[in-house]
């Protein structure tokens, strides 16, 4: 079937209007403002804490983790070293003293809403409805949080190890 200049010139036309469309979309998110820029799936590279000019790994070199932040200003976060003991029972409730401790000690958990106190200075509140750590439930928490392309940096000047400044590297999930 034979088309006319005029109808694939058409069907170009609708194609490099879609591509556009697409373009300019990954680009007004780097544009927006930071809780547009924040919103989405991230997956965890690094958490680390610097205190007294040292650089510490908090779930060891290669972490899991997942945050999820919707638009309706919710957000949810899992931390954890990249191995956890298994328990010797199979049971989640009959671990081990050093079962139970090698878990606390090697992941963190916290949920709630969050709010962006300044775009100009990337400040963000983040009031914490539940956590594995209960002394953050109930509370506000500040971070700076930056974003670059699909990368995010979470700076917690109070993380809940005792001191230092714990900072969060996040990639956006594909």
């Amino acid at each position: 079937m034979k088309r006319s200049i005029k109808e694939v010139a058409s069907v170009l036309l609708v194609v490099a209007v879609l591509v556009a469309g697409m373009l300019s979309g990954a680009s007004e998110v780097q544009g927006a403002g930071l809780a547009e820029q924040i919103q989405g799936s991230w997956s965890l590279v690094s958490i680390y804490n610097e205190q007294d000019g040292k650089k510490t790994d908090v779930f060891g070199p290669n972490p899991r983790g997942s945050m999820l932040v919707n638009p309706d200003g919710r957000y949810s976060y899992i931390l954890m070293r990249a191995s956890l003991p298994k328990f010797a029972s199979n049971a989640r409730q009959k671990g081990t003293a050093e079962e139970n401790q090698a878990v606390v000690v090697g992941s963190m958990a916290y949920y709630g809403t969050y709010k962006v106190v300044s775009d100009k200075e990337q400040k963000v509140n983040l009031h914490v409805d539940g956590s594995t750590f209960p002394n953050w439930d109930g509370q506000d928490q500040k971070r700076i949080i930056t974003v670059e392309g699909d990368e995010m940096k979470i700076i917690n000047p109070t993380p809940s190890i005792g001191g230092g400044t714990n900072t969060i590297v996040w990639k956006r999930a594909k």
